[in-house]
Parts: structure tokens; C-alpha cells; sequence
């Protein structure tokens, strides 16, 4: 494994609801993380670039160790060449703007 990889990680967090603001703005705060979805129920979708693998996993250690929360689950993960990651974002974006409406006949 290249210690030069630049990691991808999305993780989603089960949280009790009334702690839920409190996880979220604890979540934020951390640093290389984002909170992309939160659910009033308790649901919050992370997502986290490191340059450190162990870096994610102790995160998401933290969290399952916070007051409140049910539990804390790895969804995605990827290692991406820090020089060539520029260009995998630049290919996802051109294709998803390629993309024809639906009921567009092919």
C-alpha cells in the first residue's frame, strides 16, 4: 500500500436524535471531514480525504466512542494517486454532465 495515496472514505453515522445536532457539530469541526447528508432521525453521511489511512479509522473509532452515538459504519473507501486525482475528479464531472435526460431516446 503507497504512503502517498491520497484515501477516500465515506462512513455513515447512527446517532440518538436529540444528540444528533451535537455529534454533527463535532463532526465538523474535525479536520479533512464534511458532513454531506443529515437526517433528523439521526442519520449523518461523512465523508473524509486523508493522506492516512489510520487517520479514517481512528475517526470513525472517536465517533462510535461519542455520547449519543448508536454506531458508526465504513461505507466506501478508495486510494487514489495524489497526481492523477485531479483527473479522476475532472472524468466524473465530464460524464456526469454527458449523461442524457431520462426518456431521452438513444
Amino acid at each position: 500500500m503507497p504512503n502517498d495515496a491520497l484515501h477516500i472514505a465515506s462512513f455513515l453515522v447512527h446517532v440518538r436524535p436529540e444528540e444528533c445536532k451535537t455529534v454533527a457539530q463535532w463532526l465538523a469541526a474535525q479536520p479533512d471531514s464534511e458532513i454531506r447528508a443529515e437526517d433528523p432521525s439521526g442519520k449523518l453521511v461523512v465523508v473524509m480525504e486523508s493522506e492516512r489511512e489510520r487517520r479514517i479509522l481512528d475517526l470513525i473509532d472517536a465517533v462510535q466512542a461519542r455520547h449519543g452515538v448508536l454506531g458508526a459504519a465504513l461505507v466506501y473507501h478508495q486510494m487514489l494517486d495524489p497526481e492523477t486525482a485531479d483527473e479522476t475528479d475532472m472524468a466524473v464531472e465530464a460524464d456526469e454532465t454527458d449523461e442524457e435526460p431520462e426518456g431521452t431516446p438513444t
